[in-house]
């Protein structure tokens, strides 16, 4: 078999020794042979030296992701060691089976998102390498787990940069909820109706950290989605939560959680989180903590200017309603605005408010969503927690 070759321009395979997983198209000199999309391609320097195998897609930015050093053909015995090799440092780190089983080039599957349930799992692609070898991936999983269900949730914006078309449906098995307990806090979780892959165990670690800050406090969680951080608070005391989110959906959800660990004291607000803001500054409501985890601003790093003024405006919003030695604890989840660019924004909106911060606590993502030093692209969430005057 002939494997197509990539060569890069000059000096371009600097990033990739260090340890960055992508080669992208402006990078490449020229190709031996005529790989399609998804194909394994041979990655080498302008001196010829091989840089290691991946996927290749000649439509996309990101024109190869490097899957191995060596050429290794990705089939079901290749996805078991892999999957092996993530669920290994899960075990370490969970007492029980609900995390992030594999999250992408992280754990040298790139373009490949499982997110484990017990015996339920749900898998997004974002790769056209992993779409074509995706019957693999679920021999590996039933062969490794004896799932009861399979679901596919292929609904992700970043499908469409691959050229890959939106999906979503039920593998093996058959819909189910299943109930996950985060440190006495109990979500009913259906993984086939859930945002994205069904829930967000990025979060986990903030949730619980949240609950330092909870006794006797009136807190608002904005875009409390199922009540993750609403929940974690009231079960540490917390004297009232109010929760909004825009998607009736999600509070519904909240409010099945709500009952299923018997919280009272919790109010779920189908709201606009701006409309909510503004009315609650214009009555003079203040909170002891407010939380504010809103979806990703951009899609891409030409929406970066309209991210950064749309953090500022939410977080001039969030500060008109904290009081005096508040606490806010604010997370930003998109890719393209990295941590400084995040606190720069932060700090501008507190200047503008007339606030002074004071910044005691920086996180990211649950350790079940590993960073490669080497690729910045792997470390996505910002989390940080401020007392605010």
């Amino acid at each position: 078999m002939t494997i197509p070759v990539v060569h890069l321009r000059k000096k371009e395979e600097h990033r990739i020794l260090s340890g960055h997983l992508w080669v992208f198209s402006n990078e490449i000199a020229s190709i031996d042979g005529t790989p399609l999309a998804g194909d394994i391609a041979e990655v080498k320097s302008a001196s010829n030296k091989s840089l290691g195998f991946g996927y290749y897609n000649p439509s996309t930015l990101i024109a190869v992701r490097l899957l191995s050093t060596e050429f290794t053909e990705p089939d079901t015995s290749f996805f078991i060691r892999r999957i092996k090799t993530a669920l290994e440092l899960r075990e370490r780190l969970f007492k029980t089976p609900f995390y992030r089983l594999c999250y992408g080039e992280s754990d040298f599957l790139p373009g490949l998102v499982i997110d484990r349930f017990d015996s339920l799992f749900s898998v997004q692609m974002f790769s056209w390498g992993m779409e074509k070898r995706k019957q693999s991936i679920y021999e590996a999983l039933r062969e490794l787990f004896s799932p009861e269900a399979i679901y596919e949730r292929n609904e992700s914006s970043t499908r469409d940069l691959e050229g890959l078309p939106q999906s979503k449906s039920i593998v093996w098995g058959e819909e189910r909820q299943v109930d996950y307990d985060e440190d006495g806090v109990v979500f009913r979780i259906n993984p086939y109706r859930g945002q994205k892959t069904g829930f967000y165990f990025d979060q986990r670690l903030n949730r619980i950290y949240s609950r330092y800050f909870a006794p006797g406090s009136e807190v608002l969680d904005l875009f409390s989605n199922e009540g993750g951080f609403a929940l974690n608070m009231r079960r540490a005391g917390a004297a009232s939560v109010t929760a909004v989110d825009s998607s009736e959906a999600t509070v519904k959800s909240l409010a099945t959680n709500s009952e299923l660990n018997e919280f009272t004291n919790i109010e779920a607000t189908v709201s606009d989180v701006s409309e909510f803001l503004k009315a609650a500054s214009g009555s003079g409501r203040k909170y002891d903590v407010v939380v504010c985890d809103p979806p990703s601003f951009t899609r891409n790093r030409k929406s970066v200017p309209a991210a950064k003024a749309g953090y500022r405006r939410l977080h001039e919003d969030v500060f008109s309603v904290l009081k005096p030695g508040g606490i806010l604890l604010t997370a930003s989840c998109s890719h393209h605005i990295f941590r400084e660019t995040f606190e720069e924004v932060v700090s501008a909106a507190a200047e503008k408010s007339g606030k002074t911060l004071q910044l005691i606590h920086r996180a990211g993502a649950s350790p079940d969503h590993p960073v490669l030093p080497a690729m910045p692209e792997t470390e996505y969430l910002k989390f940080n927690v401020y007392r605010v005057f």
